[in-house]
């Protein structure tokens, strides 16, 4: 368990003086200026709860604790000051979101009590933060297992979809990519809910009917619904509804926004998920983009940009590796689709080897042959 305790102060005395009655109770480490609190942090974090004096040179303690919350928002901050004032209770609460304010002198019985408080603030916060990551994390995974069983071309697709859109996003320059990722590959998993010969006329291009048209067409809406009750997704959710808005605002339109009140992930997965399709029933990838700029107006022009940047440039391939089928373990990927002996498509390229992947395939096993040997990356 975490129970490191950063002081901080001008004072060296005082700071002395602190370790000496607390060493017995938690571990502690001093610094004596904002700078080298900040610089104490990036070395030897991370840091239960940091406590900071006010009357500091340079950086005073409400700047400091604001700077500390900005890189380790799960540190308790406590404030501590010779005198009392409502104003800088104030500005410490709201600036530096302290999670106590003391005044001086404090005796020792009450700083450790303050301590304690503290350091089982911090644990509640990691501990349930670590639960709701576990949770999300497991609900994704099922989500994403369930797609590639139920329908490995989906899954391929939503992965593919997945490449192009990591890409797009990491030009924009974008730092929440596991958002752009997942809403990728989950994008299509309101697909489990279309009829398969449905969905076979669809993958294979044939005209659909009416009806059927509006089966595929409520898959984005489905899976928008699916990934909002997953906690911490609603974001994701959003754009994989909107994913299908034009840019420019057709007055038949059903959606009400356009232009940049679109989510930026769903203008990514617009583009990314168009030029994949395009992909399939052109010759080049040129080609497919050429097609895009024939309706231009339903993309955002800066990404559409950023794809023809990406297509012309220099493309890396991975290296293969064939292995026999008993060899294969989790965390692997596929490199080409896995397919039986009489050409049935198992598992699709790009797919990653999980436990539950893997006892699908030792089931499938049991009953007919697959054939060997596997292509994975390296």
């Amino acid at each position: 368990m975490n129970n490191k305790i950063l002081l901080v102060d001008d004072d060296m005395d005082i700071l002395l003086g602190y370790q000496r009655n607390l060493r017995k109770h938690f571990n502690v480490t001093i610094a004596n200026s904002g700078l080298d609190g900040l610089k104490t942090l990036a070395e030897h974090g991370p840091f239960a709860v940091v406590m900071s004096d006010f009357n500091m040179p340079n950086m005073n303690g409400i700047d400091f604790l604001a700077n500390v919350g900005k890189y380790v928002p799960d540190t308790v901050r406590i404030m501590i000051t010779g005198f009392a004032d409502l104003q800088i209770a104030i500005n410490a609460v709201n600036q530096g979101k302290v999670f106590r304010f003391l005044t001086k002198p404090i005796d020792t019985e009450q700083l450790l009590k303050i301590l304690e408080e503290s350091v089982l603030q911090y644990r509640l916060i990691t501990s349930e933060k670590e639960l709701l990551e576990n949770t999300l994390n497991g609900s994704i995974k099922i989500m994403v297992d369930v797609l590639s069983a139920a329908n490995p071309q989906a899954f391929s697709k939503a992965n593919r979809i997945r490449s192009i859109a990591k890409q797009l996003a990491e030009k924009l320059g974008m730092k929440n990519l596991w958002e752009v990722e997942i809403a990728a590959l989950l994008s299509q998993i309101g697909i489990i809910s279309v009829p398969q010969d449905v969905l076979d006329k669809e993958m294979s291009g044939e005209e659909l009917t009416y009806d059927e048209a509006l089966i595929i067409n409520s898959v984005t809406h489905f899976s928008a619904e699916l990934v909002k009750n997953i906690p911490r997704l609603e974001s994701v959710a959003h754009a994989i509804k909107n994913q299908n808005t034009d840019f420019i605002k057709d007055s038949s339109s059903e959606y009400k926004i356009y232009g940049k009140d679109i989510p930026v992930i769903s203008r990514i997965l617009r583009i990314a998920a168009d030029f994949d399709s395009l992909s399939k029933t052109n010759p080049s990838a040129n080609d497919a983009f050429n097609s895009m700029l024939i309706t231009s107006e339903k993309y955002d022009p800066e990404i559409l940009n950023i794809l023809n940047s990406i297509i012309s440039g220099v493309k890396t391939t991975k290296q293969k590796k064939a292995i026999p089928l008993k060899n294969l373990r989790i965390t692997m990927t596929l490199a080409e689709d896995m397919k039986d002996d009489n050409g049935v498509l198992l598992l699709a390229n790009g797919r990653e080897i999980t436990d539950v992947v893997l006892m699908k395939i030792i089931n499938i096993a049991k009953v007919r042959r697959i054939a060997e040997p596997v292509f994975i990356y390296e």
